[in-house]
């Protein structure tokens, strides 16, 4: 049993570390967000080293969050995009997945984080290992 409650905690240290660490935190563009006291309906945050991107459902409101990702301006066809659904529920996706994940260095990277299905949503950009 100690060695469970062990692991459960380095793997909650590690979830909170990675977020700390992010060079870019983000949240969906969902009002309830602006209310006190009441949370965004996803959190994101993407690490540059090893192009690391993760969202986070915060919300048992029966929708998920939709990440977006794009090399320049977050507009047009993104470059992939990924969604999880369920309160507490959370996805990653990396350069070590490979393919459409392995982000460009030096260019810049948009976000277009949204609360799915219905869009409201808000963007990002930052430059990637620049």
């Amino acid at each position: 049993m100690a060695g469970v409650a062990a692991a459960s905690a380095a793997l909650v240290m590690a979830v909170a570390n990675s977020a700390a660490a992010a060079d870019l935190s983000m949240h969906t563009g969902d009002a309830w967000g602006n209310v006190p006291g009441v949370d965004w309906s996803g959190v994101g945050h993407f690490n540059k080293y090893g192009d690391v991107v993760t969202i986070k459902d915060n919300d048992a409101d029966g929708r998920g969050v939709t990440m977006n990702v794009y090399v320049g301006s977050p507009s047009g066809n993104p470059r992939y995009s990924f969604t999880v659904g369920g309160e507490g529920n959370s996805a990653t996706k990396k350069a070590s997945m490979g393919g459409v994940y392995d982000l460009p260095e030096g260019k810049t990277i948009g976000f277009k984080f949204c609360r799915a299905p219905d869009g409201e949503c808000k963007d990002y950009t930052i430059v990637n290992n620049a």
